[in-house]
């Protein structure tokens, strides 16, 4: 493993146990032995080492992702990805957290970001819509505009969940999250 490896490594260690306020240029040189300022070889600032950790998050969530089996429903498609984003949510929290609702300079934003295709994790969720559009499931809009807020009411949930704003357990969450983005694909108009 090269020193900028195990640079990332003890960052995303550092970011998963205590969250992105315990990383410092110097925490990291002294986890991975090295000092603070052979850092700046590899990466310019703390944003930046913090950026980097953040990408290959996201993915290796998208990864995940693409790789699941597709079902023969977009819809199930999309909540095997809602189920995917919850895994990662329940089992990083804080490293969740900073990817999706800290506030960081390098974030991506919606919607020039997104439509120009830089979100790994929102580009999975507009594949399974388009196709859903297409086959006939989905009534047709903008895939970009609809994932998004497909994606806000699960960020949402999550954050809520996280907060302990929703008192459950696991499973029952999962299906709360369910239930949810289905009232949502099926809307609530009469």
């Amino acid at each position: 493993m090269t020193t900028k490896e195990r640079v990332a490594r003890a960052t995303r260690e550092i970011l998963e146990a205590e969250g992105a306020e315990a990383v410092s240029m110097r925490r990291v040189a002294a986890v991975v032995g090295i000092p603070p300022s052979a850092l700046y070889r590899h990466y310019p600032s703390r944003e930046a080492l913090l950026s980097e950790v953040c990408d290959a998050a996201f993915d290796e969530v998208a990864g995940a992702w693409r790789v699941s089996p597709r079902r023969h429903n977009p819809e199930d498609d999309l909540l095997a990805a809602a189920d995917a984003m919850i895994d990662f949510a329940l089992a990083r929290p804080r490293l969740y957290s900073y990817m999706f609702t800290e506030r960081r300079d390098r974030a991506r934003r919606f919607p020039d970001d997104f439509i120009d295709g830089q979100s790994p994790t929102l580009n999975v969720v507009v594949a399974d819509l388009e196709d859903g559009m297409s086959r006939g499931v989905f009534r047709r809009d903008d895939p970009w505009a609809t994932a998004f807020t497909v994606a806000a009411q699960l960020h949402g949930l999550i954050a809520l969940y996280l907060g302990g704003r929703i008192a459950m357990a696991e499973p029952t969450f999962r299906d709360l999250c369910h239930d949810c983005l289905r009232r949502l694909l099926h809307g609530i108009r009469s």
